[in-house]
């Protein structure tokens, strides 16, 4: 079979390292055409590579190694090195499929852990939940001042939403969407944080008037937008800013809306690490030694579960969290 057919990149070197031959599938793997890269040393092409077939040169007749680097693109290969009179031939087997098949699983894997806890823990926290929801009451029912009363209910509001991401989790159905106020939403849940935070914050509100009621799940976007904020004062930022825009024909929202609204949470913070940006979503990833790694993933699921999607831009000070939901005004679903 003609060499260049295979799949596999095939490279034969003489004692010092130097390409004589190779075959298609190896000049792709390092991103070069055949011509430019025959006379070159393996060592500009692959240090690690290189490194290997030293080895062999001191030992081996033989060596295999899995998932050995390549460097360009961090390609990964399963390479055998095989001693020859005069050098050596390289064998590169590209693994592109089997690493994306073990991602998925890890993925999965993942999933299936965050579910099975919230299973255990659910029992455990809904019985103190209560207790405390039933003490906010009761503060609510007896108190004099205001701001007990704001307090006390706004205790009870994150109780409920508390439980809610419980059953969630716990694999329960989804309460029925409702009309909801987003600007309401984002004032409440911007409320609780200045609250945890005894309002030293500065907080900017750039609201568009013109989004009307939407068919949603108010608790979940609490939720979300409630993590999102948190998020931002764990990363230390001392100011946030919170914009509210429609965006016409948006590509990035599954159907039937045509439209999203979008929302902007920009904070001053530290930023996320560069090499946890792609996998910011996920379940257990977190940049901080106490963070749980749920927070984000909850903000993506619940997004998602609206048709919506969130995405993660990183500014010269600090971050944007930018949330886009489908536009589905209340009026429009046939209720009145």
């Amino acid at each position: 079979m003609d060499p260049d057919q295979l799949s596999t990149g095939l490279i034969r070197v003489d004692s010092h390292g130097r390409i004589l031959e190779l075959n298609r599938a190896a000049a792709d793997l390092f991103g070069g055409s055949m011509p430019q890269l025959c006379g070159s040393l393996l060592v500009d092409i692959s240090p690690s590579l290189e490194a290997w077939r030293r080895r062999l040169d001191h030992s081996e007749h033989s060596l295999s190694v899995l998932e050995a680097h390549i460097e360009r693109d961090e390609v990964n290969v399963d390479a055998t090195f095989q001693r020859m009179p005069g050098g050596a031939l390289v064998e590169l087997h590209p693994i592109t499929e089997r690493v994306r098949q073990r991602e998925l699983a890890e993925r999965a894997d993942r999933q299936q852990s965050l579910a099975m806890m919230s299973h255990r823990l659910g029992h455990e926290l809904r019985n103190p939940l209560a207790g405390v929801r039933g003490a906010a009451q009761l503060i609510e029912t007896t108190a004099q001042a205001p701001d007990l009363v704001r307090h006390a209910r706004m205790i009870q509001r994150e109780v409920d939403r508390i439980t809610g991401l419980i059953d969630r989790f716990a694999g329960k159905p989804r309460p029925q969407s409702g009309p909801v106020n987003l600007h309401r939403i984002l004032d409440e849940t911007a409320e609780l944080v200045l609250a945890e935070n005894h309002d030293d914050l500065d907080l900017i509100r750039a609201f568009d008037p013109s989004i009307p009621e939407l068919n949603s799940d108010a608790g979940q976007l609490h939720q979300l937008f409630l993590n999102l904020m948190r998020n931002s004062l764990q990363a230390g930022a001392t100011t946030l800013r919170l914009t509210t825009r429609i965006e016409h024909h948006s590509p990035l929202i599954d159907g039937p809306a045509r439209h999203a609204v979008r929302i902007d949470v920009e904070d001053d913070g530290e930023g996320v690490p560069s090499e946890l940006r792609d996998r910011l979503f996920l379940p257990l990833v977190s940049g901080r030694d106490q963070g749980s790694g749920f927070g984000l993933a909850v903000v993506q699921q619940i997004a998602r579960s609206h048709g919506g999607l969130v995405e993660y831009e990183a500014l010269q000070s600090g971050s944007r969290f930018r949330v886009r939901l489908p536009l589905i005004p209340w009026q429009e679903t046939g209720h009145d």
